[in-house]
C-alpha cells in the first residue's frame, strides 16, 4: 500500500468513528487561525457533490440538482464543466465523503433548545453593538494573537465598514449621514441550498472603487456613482439598463447608443470592440479606463470591485412573514484585485483542465492565507468571518476560507467568479432592483427564468422542481416536498401556477421549520466544526454518498446547460420602466371589467417559450418524463363577438372561453360595455357615427371616398355605407340575416359579406351592390349552408373570393367564382382551416390552421398556385405558435398577426395576444417567420388587429392598456419606435385611410360604440409639443 492510499484509510477511519458518536460526546474543536495545514485536501468540492443522483428501486427518472452549477459556462467563463453532471469526476483524497456533519443526527440537541432561547439568540446582532458600532471594528483593532497569522500587531485584512442603514435608493449611509459606497441589491435566489427554505436567509451588496463614484474632478457624486452601478449592471447581464434621466453633454459619454448626446433614460448594452463597438464610464473612472487604469469588457467587473455577503438566520415577524434575522452566521467579502483579460482567463481554464486530465488525484492549491484572504485564481480575493462558539463573529480560517472557493471560482454558473448581481432584479422592479431585504421581502416577486441550451427559456425553479424533484439537493425538505409534491413524486400543476407569480411560497419556509434549522445551526456553532459542514440537517442525510468511486457515474444521461438567466419575459430591451396593473387598479375593479375567466395555457410538453415570452415548437432534447414548460394561465380579454358560438366547442375554445361559460344569446352583444368606456372626443378626432345603435367594422373603400360598416341600428347587425366625412349614412342590407364581415371588391363597385339566419340557423356568403341607394341591391348569395362559413375575401383582380366553410364536419379554405360560381376546395386535411388572407399580389393565399385539431394554438399556413388552384402548393409554419393572420405588408415580404406571448403587464406572468410582425419566407415547403417581433414591447395587457399603413413603413393596432382602457398605437418600422395614440375609452379595431393620414377605429368614448375618424397628423404634433414643452 502507498503512503497515500495508507493516509487515506487511516482518515477513512476517523470519519466513520466520528460518524458513530453519539451528540452527548461532541466537544467544541479548536480552531487554528494561524495555520494554512488543512484537514480536508477537498474542502473546495462542497458536500452537496456528494449527493445521489441515480434512480433507485421504482424510480425510473433520475435526480440532477447538479445543472444549476455545472453547466456550459457563457463568455468569458470558460470552466465548462457540464461533464460533472455526468460522474463524480473526484482526485483521490475526495473519494471519501468529508463532511461527516451530514450524518450527524441533531434531534436530542435540539430538544434541548427552546424556542424562545433560539429566537433570544437570533435577534441579537453579532455585527452592530447596542449604540451602533460595528463590533468587529473594535476587536479588530485591538486585534488578539490568536487573529494575528503575520504576527505584525495590526489586521491586514477587509475590516468591516457597512453600516446596514439603507436609504430609498438601497446606499448604505454612516452614522454622519455619508455613503460608505456599499449598495445593497435584490436578487432571485440561486437554486437549492441558498433558498431560506434550507437554512439561511441572506444578502449581498456592491462597492465599486472610489473613481466610480468621484466626478472627474475627483469629488464624490452620486449621481455618477449611480451611472456607472448602471453600466456595470448592463456589461454583467450584457442587456439594456433603464437609468435616471442624464444628461449625456454633462460626461461625454453617449450612454444610449443613439449616434448622439442628448438626454438619455437607458445604458444600452453595445461591446463588442472587434466591431468597434465599445463603452465608456463616466466621471473620474472614464479617465482611469482612457489611462488604463481601469478596465471595461462584458461579463467583468472591473478591478476594484468589492461584494459583501452576509448569511443569516431565519427570523419571522409576528405575522408570521419570513425575515432577514439580526445575527449573522457569516460575513462573506470579495474584492477583484486583478484584472484578466478573456485570454488570460480562458488559459487558466484550459491549463486547469489539463493538469486534471494529467493529474487526475492532484488537489487544488491555493495562495493566500486566514488574515488576508485567498485568492481564487480568477483575480478575486475571498475572505470572510463566522461565528465562534459564543455567536461572535471570528476571522475564518484557510480552510473554512477555501470552502468557498470551489463556488467562487471553481463553476460554469457564475458571472466573474460571482452568483449574486448577475441575477439582480431589473429596473421594472421595486426601486429599480436597488433595495436591501430589510425594505421589502421574498413575497410577490414573480419567479425567474433561466434559458436551457436547444430548449428554450423555462421558469427556474419549477425546472428544478421537476428534474430534482425536490427543492434541496439533499431532498431532505418534507415541508416544501410536502407542499409541492404529490405522494408519487410528482410536482403539483397548481403549486406551480401559483409559484411563477410569487417565489416567496417556496423558498420561505414556515415558522416551524424556520426553528428548527435555527437550532440545528447552532449545535455546529458550538461545536465549531465548520470544516465537516454548515448544513443544518435536523437528522442524518440518506441522499448522499458517504463515498465513490473515482468517475462513477450519476446516473445522468444527458447534462443540461443554461445559457442565460433573466428574471422577466421581454427584458431583451427595456426602455422606460412600465407600471403594471397596480393593486390598487384591482381593487378598484379594472381587473374585473377587462379580464374574462381564462383557459389554461398551452401544453407545456409541446411547446416552448423564447426570452420574448414568444411560443414556440418544444425542442426539448432531453426528454425526461414529468419536466416540460409550465405555462402560467391565460387571461381572456373581451371583444366583440358576432359569430353565435352556440354549442360549438371549438369556437369557445379559439375565443379562449371555458366551455360552455356563457349562453348563446349573450354573444349578440359586446362583452365590454360602451358605458364602461367613456372617454373624450379630443380635436384631432371626428365620431362619424352618432346613432343609439352599435356601430363597428369600418372599411374604406379602395378609392377613400367611403366607408361600409356593420351597425344594429336597424334591429340585427346589418351593412351600412357613408361617406368618408360620416355623410349619406345608408342601409346596404336587410332582412332576417344578420350581415358582417364586408370585403370591398378592388373595383368598389360590389361588396363581399358574411350572414347568418339565427331563425333558420343557415349561413352564407354573400355579395351586394356598393352603388345606388336602395337596399340589397343586386344581392346574391354565392353559398349557403347549415354548417359554419367564415369571413370571405377578394382575390386582388377581383375574380375570386376565397373563404372558410365546413365541409363533412371540418373546416377547409374554398375558392370561388362570383360571377360563375364555379368552386375550388382548396384544402381537404383534417386540421381546422380559415381565415383566408391574399398576399397584395394575388399569388399566395394565407391561412390559419389548428394543426392536428388542436384549437387553442393555432399556425399560419400559406399556399401558391403555380399548378392551378386544383393543385396548390401549401407552405406549413416554422414561428411562432397561436397565431392570427392580421394582414401583409403592401411588398408582400412582412406579415402583421397577433400571437400568445407570456407577458407580466398585468403584473403576473399570463399567457396574452401580443401584435407582432415578421418577415415571411415561402421555402421548401416552409412558411419561414424570420426577426419576429413585438410591436407593444410588453406594455400593454393585450394586443389585436396589427395593421399596416399603406407604405408599408408603420403597423397601427389596438391593445388593452395597463389601465384597463382600449387604445390605438403606432409602431414605426424603421425606428421601432412605438407611440401611444389615445388615451382612455374603448378604441380598437383601427383601419388606414388610403393616404396614410387617417385612421379609422370603433370607439365607445361617447357611451356607445361608433366610428371614430382620428388624424394622425394633428395627434403626432400634439404629442410632439407635449414631449417638447
Amino acid at each position: 500500500m502507498n503512503t497515500r492510499a495508507h493516509l487515506q484509510a487511516i482518515f477513512t477511519c476517523i470519519l466513520f468513528a466520528q460518524q458513530s458518536q453519539g451528540a452527548e460526546s461532541r466537544h467544541t474543536m479548536p480552531v487554528d487561525l494561524k495555520t494554512r495545514v488543512v484537514v480536508n485536501e477537498t474542502a473546495y468540492i462542497p458536500s452537496q457533490c456528494y449527493t445521489k443522483t441515480k434512480a433507485t428501486g421504482r424510480q425510473k427518472q433520475d435526480y440532477n440538482p447538479c445543472y444549476v452549477c455545472h453547466t456550459r459556462s457563457p463568455e468569458p467563463n470558460y470552466i465548462n464543466d457540464q461533464d460533472l453532471q455526468l460522474a463524480y469526476s473526484f482526485p483521490e483524497p475526495a473519494l471519501v465523503n468529508p463532511w461527516s456533519n451530514l450524518f450527524e443526527d441533531r434531534t436530542e440537541r435540539i430538544q434541548l433548545i427552546a424556542d424562545q432561547e433560539i429566537e433570544h439568540y437570533i435577534r441579537q446582532s453579532n455585527y452592530l453593538d447596542s449604540d451602533g458600532n460595528i463590533i468587529l471594528n473594535r476587536r479588530l483593532r485591538n486585534l488578539p494573537p490568536a487573529w494575528d497569522y503575520n504576527n505584525n500587531g495590526r489586521w491586514d485584512g477587509y475590516t468591516p465598514d457597512c453600516w446596514f442603514q439603507f436609504d430609498d435608493l438601497g446606499f448604505d449611509r454612516t452614522p454622519e449621514g455619508g455613503y460608505s459606497g456599499w449598495r445593497a441589491f435584490a436578487y432571485y435566489p440561486f437554486p437549492g441550498t441558498f433558498w431560506p427554505t434550507n437554512g439561511s436567509t441572506d444578502d449581498v451588496l456592491i462597492r465599486l472603487p472610489e473613481s466610480f463614484r468621484n466626478n472627474e474632478q475627483g469629488i464624490f457624486d452620486l449621481t455618477v456613482y449611480r451611472i456607472n452601478l448602471a453600466i456595470v449592471e448592463a456589461l454583467i447581464t450584457k442587456r439594456d439598463v433603464a437609468t435616471l434621466p442624464v444628461d449625456e453633454h454633462q460626461f461625454g459619454v453617449d450612454l444610449d447608443k443613439d449616434g448622439r448626446l442628448g438626454m438619455a433614460e437607458r445604458i444600452v448594452f453595445d461591446w463588442e470592440p472587434r466591431e468597434n463597438r465599445t463603452m465608456s464610464y463616466v466621471g473620474q473612472a472614464k479617465i482611469d479606463q482612457e489611462q488604463g487604469r481601469v478596465h471595461l469588457a462584458a461579463g467583468l467587473f472591473p478591478e476594484g470591485t468589492e461584494f459583501l455577503h452576509s448569511v443569516r438566520y431565519i427570523d419571522s415577524t409576528p405575522e408570521g412573514a419570513i425575515v432577514l434575522a439580526a445575527r449573522m452566521k457569516e460575513l462573506r467579502y470579495m474584492k477583484k484585485r486583478t484584472w484578466k483579460t478573456y485570454a488570460a482567463l480562458e488559459e487558466s481554464a484550459i491549463n486547469e483542465i489539463k493538469e486534471k486530465d494529467d493529474f487526475p488525484d492532484r488537489t487544488r492549491q491555493f495562495i493566500g492565507n486566514p488574515e488576508q484572504g485567498i485568492n481564487n485564481d480568477d483575480g478575486w480575493l475571498l475572505q470572510g468571518f463566522i461565528e465562534d462558539d459564543s455567536g461572535n463573529l471570528r476571522p475564518q480560517s484557510f480552510e473554512e476560507t477555501a470552502y468557498c472557493i470551489g463556488c467562487h471560482g471553481g463553476t460554469g454558473a457564475t458571472t466573474d467568479s460571482v452568483y449574486g448581481f448577475p441575477r439582480k432584479l431589473d429596473s421594472s422592479q421595486y426601486q429599480e432592483g436597488w433595495y436591501h431585504w430589510s425594505r421589502k421581502g421574498l413575497a410577490g416577486l414573480n419567479e425567474p427564468k433561466v434559458e436551457l441550451r436547444g430548449a428554450g427559456v423555462y421558469y427556474e425553479y419549477s425546472y428544478y422542481l421537476m428534474y430534482n424533484r425536490s427543492g434541496s439537493e439533499f431532498r431532505e425538505n418534507p415541508e416544501l416536498e410536502k407542499k409541492f409534491f404529490t405522494p408519487n413524486s410528482t410536482v403539483r400543476p397548481d403549486m406551480l401556477n401559483r409559484l411563477h407569480d410569487d417565489i416567496s411560497i417556496l423558498l420561505n419556509p414556515s415558522k416551524e421549520r424556520a426553528l428548527l434549522l435555527n437550532k440545528a445551526y447552532r449545535t455546529i456553532v458550538a461545536d465549531q466544526d465548520f470544516i465537516y459542514g454548515r448544513e443544518p440537517n435536523v437528522a442524518p442525510v440518506a441522499n448522499v454518498h458517504r463515498e465513490v468511486e473515482q468517475d462513477q457515474p450519476t446516473g445522468v444521461k444527458q447534462p443540461t446547460s443554461m445559457n442565460r438567466f433573466g428574471g422577466r419575459f421581454g427584458e431583451h430591451g427595456p426602455g422606460p420602466v412600465q407600471t403594471p396593473l397596480s393593486v390598487m387598479e384591482k381593487k378598484r375593479g379594472k381587473e374585473q371589467k377587462i379580464f374574462g375567466k381564462g383557459m389554461n395555457g398551452p401544453n407545456g410538453r409541446k411547446y416552448e417559450v423564447d426570452w420574448q415570452g414568444i411560443i414556440h415548437k418544444s425542442r426539448y432534447s432531453l426528454d425526461i418524463p414529468g419536466v416540460h414548460f409550465t405555462f402560467p394561465p391565460r387571461i381572456t380579454l373581451p371583444t366583440r363577438f358576432i359569430v353565435p358560438l352556440g354549442k360549438n366547442r371549438v369556437c369557445y375554445t379559439c375565443h379562449r372561453l371555458e366551455y360552455p361559460s356563457i349562453p348563446e344569446a349573450a354573444l349578440l352583444v359586446e362583452a365590454f360595455k360602451p358605458a364602461a368606456g367613456k372617454g373624450k372626443m379630443p380635436p384631432e378626432m371626428t365620431r362619424l357615427t352618432k346613432d343609439p345603435g352599435q356601430d363597428l367594422h369600418g372599411k374604406w373603400s379602395p378609392d377613400n371616398s367611403r366607408i361600409v360598416f356593420v351597425s344594429n341600428r336597424s334591429g340585427s347587425d346589418q351593412l351600412w355605407l357613408m361617406d368618408a366625412d360620416g355623410k349619406n349614412q345608408r342601409q346596404l342590407t336587410s332582412g332576417p340575416t344578420m350581415a358582417a364581415w364586408p370585403e370591398w371588391s378592388p373595383d368598389g363597385s360590389r361588396l363581399v359579406f358574411w350572414s347568418y339566419n339565427p331563425a333558420a340557423k343557415i349561413y352564407g356568403i354573400e355579395m351586394v351592390s356598393a352603388e345606388g341607394r336602395e337596399e340589397n341591391r343586386n344581392r346574391k348569395i354565392l353559398v349557403q349552408s347549415h354548417s359554419m362559413l367564415d369571413r370571405p375575401t377578394f382575390h386582388p383582380d377581383g375574380e375570386y373570393i376565397a373563404y372558410g366553410a365546413v365541409t363533412e364536419g371540418n373546416w377547409d379554405i374554398w375558392l370561388i367564382n362570383p360571377d360563375t360560381g364555379k368552386k375550388w376546395r382548396l384544402t381537404s386535411d383534417p386540421q381546422m382551416e380559415t381565415n383566408p388572407l391574399w398576399r397584395p399580389d394575388g399569388k399566395a393565399l394565407a391561412f390559419k390552421v389548428a394543426p392536428g385539431g388542436e384549437y387553442s394554438l393555432t399556425e399560419e399556413y400559406f399556399m401558391t398556385f403555380e399548378k392551378g388552384y386544383q393543385n396548390p402548393t401549401i407552405y406549413r409554419w416554422k414561428g411562432p405558435e397561436s397565431l392570427q393572420m392580421s394582414g401583409w405588408s403592401p411588398d408582400g415580404r412582412k406579415i402583421t398577426y397577433t400571437a400568445e406571448i407570456i407577458s407580466d403587464s398585468s403584473g403576473e406572468d399570463r399567457v396574452t395576444y401580443a401584435a407582432m410582425v415578421s418577415d415571411i419566407c415561402l421555402k421548401d415547403g416552409q412558411a419561414i417567420a424570420q426577426n419576429s417581433k413585438i410591436l407593444s414591447k410588453n406594455k400593454t395587457l393585450g394586443d389585436r388587429g396589427p395593421v399596416f399603413s399603406p407604405d408599408g413603413e408603420k403597423i397601427a393596432f389596438w391593445s388593452w392598456d395597463t389601465s384597463g382602457n382600449g387604445t390605438l398605437w403606432l409602431h414605426d418600422l424603421k425606428t421601432s419606435g412605438l407611440t401611444r395614440l389615445t388615451n382612455g375609452g374603448a378604441d380598437m379595431y383601427p383601419q388606414w385611410s388610403m393616404d396614410g393620414k387617417k385612421l379609422l377605429f370603433t370607439s365607445t368614448r361617447s357611451g356607445n360604440q361608433d366610428l371614430v375618424l382620428l388624424s394622425l397628423q394633428k395627434t403626432l404634433r400634439q404629442q410632439l409639443r407635449s414631449t417638447n414643452p
